[in-house]
């Protein structure tokens, strides 16, 4: 960590002097960043985590166990913290090369987002909140890539980049993809990753994208590096949209072998981990009328048993972070998540917006639901959460604004039986973001 924090001041040092130069051909430096702490209260909640990049969860269902509700401060409410560099170079003809170095950090500890450490500190008794995410400790955690980016041919970026599905939710959430009253905003799960929150964002991928006249597309591919196995760990998306005249549509479908997905252990310190294969498909529409914007869209993902088996990856960590005995394979039947959303937004005045969102994410039943008792033994069952958000959002600047925002979760169907889990939750929260 000390190597991480000495990196990063490093880094951050020589993009504020890089900031204030751009040279005579149009190149440039950039740093940039968001600032985001909120301080609410979650109905049912363990402790705040100091590593977990939301500090809380109020998303996800929590058993019964969990009768607690917990204030605090909470790193951003709306977006996740951060710091970034990022610049181009004008290679002529129209053509640019473009970098961008981004880091999310925790606010409220100042330390970098590591939801890795919170399954493995959480490992086995948990007592902060703690779940999988693709943010687990990496230096430049959301986004690392460099690339070509020309007027005509499109851009190409090499790196860490965003799932596709990811691109469409920030522009097509009803509620900001606020990280803490959007279920697509805060689970990398339903909000990127098409089933497994660590694909939200892709290791070793080519990116391109390109525009022909209102309309766009692109495609991304994932590079395995698995020796003797050139498809495990791989992956690709391809998207597609429309944008004009307050219209807009997207659609994307993702497919990934190997996907590792993170999860507490029975030993202390480790992490177990499951490997799926998974594939997506997302559709999101959206049309400005006045000051007022309408959004909806749908998705669909489907966790499969994997392509390899976690031996035959020869995993040793799972982000640096040891794997414990017990991971396995996914090895039950094909389960399969569907999810609706609509709502939309008004600007009362030019700095006053107010947003609403309904959410209804539904798990299917696997071929192999097993209820014993009241309660879901193997397999996946259905079930439904309805989700209801509501944020409203006051500017001071461009840069600088205030919000209030609260979302309410009801549990609802077999898989989530009330013997075992809590039929509802909820947070509110106020907080101060700022933008440079």
């Amino acid at each position: 960590m000390n190597k991480k924090i000495i990196g990063m001041s490093i880094a951050m040092l020589f993009a504020a002097t890089g900031a204030q130069a751009q040279s005579s051909n149009g190149s440039s430096v950039e740093l940039y960043g968001i600032l985001d702490a909120a301080v609410g209260t979650v109905n049912h909640s363990l402790s705040t985590d100091p590593n977990f990049p939301a500090s809380v969860n109020p998303v996800s269902v929590t058993k019964t166990s969990v009768n607690n509700s917990v204030t605090g401060m909470f790193n951003g409410g709306i977006s996740d913290s951060r710091w970034g560099i990022r610049g181009t170079e004008d290679l002529g003809g129209g053509l640019k090369a473009i970098f961008t170095l981004e880091s999310g950090i925790n606010l409220p500890t100042g330390t970098v987002n590591n939801a890795g450490a919170s399954l493995a500190n959480n490992s086995p008794t948990a007592t902060t909140v703690s779940a999988n995410s693709s943010l687990n400790g990496q230096l430049f955690n959301r986004q690392a890539f460099v690339g070509l980016s020309d007027a005509t041919f499109g851009t190409i970026k090499a790196g860490r980049n965003y799932a596709s599905f990811y691109d469409i939710i920030v522009a097509y959430d009803p509620v900001q993809a606020a990280q803490l009253f959007s279920p697509l905003g805060f689970s990398g799960t339903y909000g990127g990753g098409s089933g497994v929150s660590e694909n939200t964002r892709q290791d070793n991928s080519l990116k391109y994208s390109n525009n022909y006249g209102d309309f766009n597309y692109g495609v991304m591919y994932k590079l395995g590096g698995v020796a003797g196995k050139s498809s495990a760990e791989s992956g690709y998306s391809v998207n597609a949209g429309y944008n004009a005249n307050g219209f807009g549509i997207q659609a994307a479908y993702q497919a990934y072998t190997d996907a590792i997905k993170g999860a507490n252990s029975t030993t202390a310190g480790d992490v177990a981990v499951t490997n799926y294969n998974t594939t997506g498909y997302m559709i999101a529409a959206k049309y400005a009328f006045g000051d007022a914007t309408a959004k909806a869209g749908y998705e669909s993902y489907t966790l499969k048993a994997p392509t390899d088996t976690l031996a035959t990856l020869g995993l040793s960590s799972y982000y640096g972070l040891p794997i414990a005995a017990t991971s396995t394979n996914f090895s039950t039947d094909s389960q399969t998540t569907d999810i609706l959303w609509v709502g939309g937004d008004y600007n009362f005045t030019p700095a006053f917006n107010l947003s609403a969102g309904f959410y209804d994410v539904a798990p299917k039943a696997s071929g192999d639901c097993t209820i014993v008792a009241g309660k879901v033994t193997k397999g996946q069952c259905d079930g439904n959460i309805y989700e209801y958000s509501l944020l409203a959002d006051y500017h001071f600047s461009k840069r600088t604004d205030v919000y209030a925002g609260v979302l309410f979760s009801q549990y609802k169907g077999n898989q989530y039986p009330s013997i075992v889990d809590n039929t509802s939750n909820y947070i509110y929260a106020v907080g101060l973001r700022t933008k440079f």
